[in-house]
């Protein structure tokens, strides 16, 4: 199938014009470029609407207000593969995630399919059609693109409209249709909660062992590299790696020398080194120690609960544990256990997952 590549603001509107509003659904991915940034660097935009497949180069493009409006339509369902580093790139590029979003690896994850199936395998599966993965790592920054790239591009939404609706089908027979919609839309939620710059700290590997003061210098130093990432776009540990976040931290140290000592570089040294002290000599703020999932009362009983029922219900409902119950599951069920249930339900007793679950959980 052919596709229509679009390079400039006057082929976009002219495309977003003609369109027909009327569809219910479009195929969307993005192909960008990260290694050293924070954010993604946005290199390619795929969108098949059943008639028309568009590449969108967006390296020149600067009027996007006819496409933002055509994605933003929210009786147009959006569907994507593995979603969640596509949701970023739309939150950076566009400011917002063009939802009601489908996800065929979610909705295939109901239908014995591991989690992390890949597009490949899945149109393999159910379209019997074996794809060409060899640009996989290919830099979509680099002009021009070549043909083989734009073909790569163009068959990761030529076949997802096709594959989704076939999806949609199987699980509307076996009665997990609403099930999926469910899922789709809590892991665009769950993807759209970007970390806090005052609880970055929490991210830090290890970060549950400092108490006290050092917990209060890591919250600050977390602070300053997330928001000095964020302001310079460059990738975390590219700031200072997290490893000598914690050691200064936990040492606090008090010259350059010790700095360097503690695994800071050079460069880094010179850039933030007078930074980071004053930072260890500001006055220390009260930080609660971090709790352990693992020290809550009862966390063996309900952990080992929850992973037996999951076992019947799998038996029962032939869908895989994979897809029923992860660790964050068990995790947020045994903090709202010991919170003495107050806030949100978990997601073990709120909706599909809830119907299958509370039989089981005794509450």
């Amino acid at each position: 199938m052919s596709y229509h590549l679009i390079t400039t603001n006057q082929q976009l509107n002219d495309y977003c014009s003609q369109i027909d509003n009327n569809i219910d659904a479009i195929a969307l991915d993005s192909e960008f470029v990260r290694t050293r940034t924070f954010y993604p660097q946005l290199g390619l935009i795929q969108l098949f609407d059943g008639k028309q497949t568009v590449l969108i180069d967006p390296l020149n493009i600067t009027d996007w207000q006819l496409f933002s409006a055509f994605i933003n339509n929210p009786n147009i369902e959006k569907y994507f593969h593995a979603c969640s580093e596509d949701i970023e790139v739309f939150c950076h590029q566009f400011s917002f995630v063009p939802t009601p979003i489908l996800d065929s690896q979610i909705l295939a994850s109901f239908l014995d399919n591991p989690l992390s199936a890949g597009y490949a395998t899945l149109v393999n599966k159910y379209m019997h059609i074996e794809l060409d993965k060899s640009e996989t790592r290919t830099d979509w920054l680099q002009r021009p693109l070549s043909s083989k790239q734009c073909q790569y591009a163009a068959n990761d939404v030529i076949y997802l409209l096709p594959l989704v609706n076939k999806l949609k089908a199987l699980l509307r027979d076996k009665g997990w249709l609403n099930a999926a919609y469910q899922e789709c839309e809590n892991a665009v939620k769950r993807r759209c909660e970007f970390i806090q710059a005052d609880k970055a700290y929490l991210h830090i590997k290890n970060a549950w062992q400092l108490r006290g003061e050092q917990l209060s210098y890591l919250q600050k130093l977390a602070s300053w590299r997330l928001n000095y990432a964020k302001q310079h776009d460059i990738a975390l540990n590219f700031v200072v790696h997290e490893d000598v976040l914690w050691k200064l931290a936990r040492y606090r140290p008090t010259s350059l020398a010790e700095l360097s000592a503690l695994g800071l570089r050079g460069k880094e040294v010179r850039l933030f080194g007078d930074l980071l002290l004053s930072i260890l000599l500001e006055e220390p703020s009260f930080i609660e120690p971090i709790d352990r999932i693992i020290t809550y009362p009862d966390y063996k009983k309900w952990t080992t609960l929850i992973k037996e029922s999951a076992h019947k219900i799998a038996q029962q409902t032939q869908l895989s544990n994979e897809i029923l119950v992860s660790r964050r599951h068990i995790e947020q069920f045994i903090r709202w256990i010991n919170s003495d249930k107050t806030g949100h339900a978990p997601d073990l007793l709120s909706g599909w997952r809830g119907k299958l679950f509370e039989p089981y959980l005794n509450l």
